[in-house]
């Protein structure tokens, strides 16, 4: 038997709609909700999901709009009931990623053997490209061996509430003055782009050792404005920023002596002379020779000037007295008792040497090498800055209340993944909702099994023979299953084990491998 009636929308609001059902002859009125109220408030759960999930995706309202508008799906809330949706979410958020920067603190203090004066890697990151930024944010990562966010702030030179409440200032002063009193301003700082910068990482928590880039405007501001009484912060350069000098020295030389004619009567740079693949194979061994001598100050050093000694030997005057065996062909010729001739069509030129020396002298002189001795890296802080780029891009402009939620996110995913989400989800409406779990759950598998391989990858190269002619290797593993969506099962239904599934997943990665040996190719 067909039914007879009549359907109504009683209410919409975004993505919550209200419908009822009218029998036309019994005249009852059945109604259905598409989504149910949060606890805490008036809200609908699914506008509030949309807040959240917006962020997870790097969308603005607008690229939400047109999301929803290409799936055939009523718009999201008006614009100022979405912000008020992201202040509302905002607290907790917050909250979460209080308590798991705190869990990381406690972790890295348990793996430093109770030691609370920790070492740590900071770095600060402003929102837009160039020194034009009102938005930037700093944080504080540890050094153990699985590094988490111990410690983050954020800065805003402008309030856009306050923008927009200028108007009131001439037409009505009372109500602007009120206003005024009772908001709570998002403009934190005035003054330069290095000066929010540094006051982003003085207000933050620092302990008295830490990794870092190499700035000295910050550094030298931290020391001469030290944020506790009694603590000496000491700064350990990043291995890698300390590394990529040695390539900018080489390509200011090149820059320097472009049109001049060298000591063999040819250009610097060309075919057959230094090109800006030996400048970044250069860069390369000597961010080798630092990761694995850099609590060693002579064997850096010897490590350091065997790349250049290397290159610049020939049949005349040999100069692997620093070399290595394991990558040098000299040394391997010398163990066979061989006769090893350098080819002269291969190798740099001396004259080109002569010239990059200077830069060797000034990097591997014992004084600027005892500046990594014992340090660290920033890729934590590098790899936390990536993760938070994609929820709130750069070439988006955002309020401070999204950059706070993206900093939250982002905070809560690196320190404890996708699955920490659930614990969020459930605070904020009871009920993370299956769906959330499952995707969640998935997103979590992804990216340990990405996380493996990578260290699969790098254990292999490490037990693997080193080849003496280095060259960089792309392998690229097929695609997995085409289908990758979660089946639908009611939720009061026996959940379906997805853990095959998941291990089953192959991931299109391009594993090139960029392991170069310190030494030579000739």
């Amino acid at each position: 038997m067909l039914w007879e009636g009549s359907i109504a929308i009683k209410e919409r609001n975004g993505l919550y709609v209200q419908v009822e059902f009218m029998c036309n002859n019994c005249k009852s009125c059945t109604t259905l909700y598409s989504s149910p109220k949060i606890p805490t408030g008036r809200r609908h759960e699914i506008n509030i999901r949309l807040a959240i999930g917006s962020t997870l995706c790097g969308l603005g309202r607008n690229g939400v709009m047109k999301l929803l508008g290409a799936l055939n799906l009523p718009p999201p809330i008006q614009e100022h009931k979405y912000r008020e949706a992201q202040e509302f979410v905002l607290d907790y958020i917050e909250k979460a990623q209080e308590q798991s920067m705190a869990t990381a603190v406690e972790e890295a203090v348990a793996a430093a053997g109770g030691v609370r004066d920790l070492v740590v890697s900071g770095d600060g990151a402003w929102l837009t490209r160039g020194y034009s930024s009102l938005h930037g944010i700093a944080a504080l990562c540890s050094t153990t061996a699985n590094p988490k966010v111990i410690d983050t702030t954020w800065s805003s030179k402008n309030c856009s509430k306050c923008l927009g409440a200028e108007s009131l200032r001439h037409t009505n002063f009372d109500l602007f003055s009120t206003f005024q009193e009772n908001h709570e301003c998002q403009l934190n700082f005035t003054g330069t782009f290095y000066e929010l910068y540094t006051n982003l990482l003085f207000i933050i928590s620092l302990s008295n050792t830490g990794a870092s880039d190499g700035d000295a405007k910050v550094h030298n501001f931290l020391t001469n404005n030290p944020p506790y009484s009694g603590v000496t912060i000491k700064k350990l350069e990043d291995t890698n920023h300390f590394a990529k000098r040695m390539l900018s020295r080489i390509k200011k030389i090149k820059q320097e002596s472009k049109g001049k004619t060298l000591s063999d009567g040819k250009r610097f740079s060309g075919k057959g002379r230094m090109t800006d693949a030996h400048a970044i194979k250069f860069k390369i061994y000597f961010a080798k020779a630092i990761r694995e001598s850099k609590t060693d100050l002579d064997k850096l050093y010897k490590k350091s000037w065997a790349i250049f000694n290397h290159h610049y030997s020939t049949d005349r005057e040999p100069m692997h007295y620093w070399c290595d065996s394991q990558w040098c062909k000299y040394l391997q010729a010398d163990l066979k008792g061989e006769q090893y001739q350098h080819n002269s069509k291969l190798a740099i030129p001396r004259a080109c040497l002569d010239l990059i020396k200077p830069a060797f002298e000034e990097l591997c002189s014992p004084t600027s090498l005892a500046r990594v001795i014992g340090g660290g890296s920033q890729n934590a802080n590098e790899a936390f800055h990536s993760l938070l780029w994609t929820m709130v891009p750069k070439h988006r402009f955002c309020s401070t209340t999204i950059l706070r939620i993206g900093l939250g996110l982002s905070t809560i995913i690196y320190n404890d993944g996708y699955d920490s989400l659930d614990k969020l989800f459930t605070n904020v409406f009871s009920s993370a909702g299956y769906y959330s779990v499952e995707c969640f759950s998935r997103l979590g598998m992804m990216r340990k099994y990405a996380t493996s391989k990578v260290k699969k990858r790098r254990q292999k190269s490490k037990t693997t023979p080193v080849t003496i002619t280095t060259a960089a290797s792309a392998n690229s593993s097929s695609s997995g299953s085409d289908d990758d969506e979660i089946p639908f099962i009611h939720p009061n239904t026996n959940s379906v084990n997805l853990t095959q599934d998941l291990m089953d997943l192959q991931l299109t990665d391009d594993e090139s491998n960029s392991d170069y040996e310190p030494g030579g190719d000739y």
